[in-house]
């Protein structure tokens, strides 16, 4: 709702609270990606964000809300991202993935000091969202029996953001994300889905023992049993 008042000018000052709360949360988000959340202060960003100090607290009383609303506002923006340009095929769903979290490390940093700080995440349809989609995987007819969706889903997410912070403190290269995306490739395939469903992540990986392991388990192929 948009409000009108003096401001001694004569002319009416417009105040839209919609607006001003997206101000003061950019201002959180850009402050945060360049120097954590640590130190970050409701007075600091209503400085950034160019509003009044009252006002800011209006909107978030205290910086637990205002970085727990950022947090919420960043995943947001990374599902509708990738959501947006998802890709059909499995693999490129893997890539576009990890790339997306290794280029953008502020989303890591405040997913971990939300978490180590006890911070409630203001959404868990965000999460949910997430895990319900591996489950769907782990569910299908394309992946190996018994697949736990639930861990598959921490592990994939947890495994992805160490990577991240690797990268982010110098500890790896960001060139080396592709030995770190085809190792991952390789695991789903040999302990999550079933390679012959997925050709597109056996061409990736370039792996010969998954190629064989996929022709053994064609349609109308029998395997071939071993001898002892």
């Amino acid at each position: 709702m948009r409000t009108a008042s003096g401001n001694g000018s004569g002319r009416a000052r417009v105040r839209d609270p919609g607006a001003t709360h997206e101000l003061i949360l950019a201002a959180a988000q850009a402050m945060m990606a360049e120097q954590g959340p640590g130190g970050l202060t409701v007075s600091d960003v209503a400085r950034r964000a160019g509003v009044n100090r009252g006002t800011a607290y209006q909107h978030f009383p205290t910086r637990e809300r205002l970085v727990a609303a950022v947090i919420e506002r960043v995943g947001r923006g990374t599902k509708e991202l990738l959501d947006a340009t998802a890709p059909r095929g499995l693999d490129e769903r893997i890539d576009a993935t990890v790339e997306h979290f290794v280029g953008n490390p502020e989303l890591v940093r405040l997913s971990l000091f939300r978490m180590l700080g006890g911070i409630p995440h203001t959404s868990a349809e965000l999460w949910e969202g997430y895990v319900e989609r591996v489950r769907a995987l782990a569910a299908s007819a394309a992946a190996q029996p018994d697949a736990d969706g639930d861990m598959l889903a921490v592990i994939l997410l947890g495994a992805t953001m160490l990577w991240s912070l690797r990268v982010q403190s110098g500890g790896a290269s960001a060139a080396a994300t592709q030995r770190y995306l085809r190792e991952l490739k390789r695991m789903m395939l040999y302990g999550v889905v079933r390679p012959e469903r997925h050709p597109d992540v056996v061409a990736a990986v370039g792996d010969g023992a998954v190629a064989r392991a996929t022709k053994r388990t064609e349609p109308g192929r029998a395997p071939k049993s071993r001898s002892t």
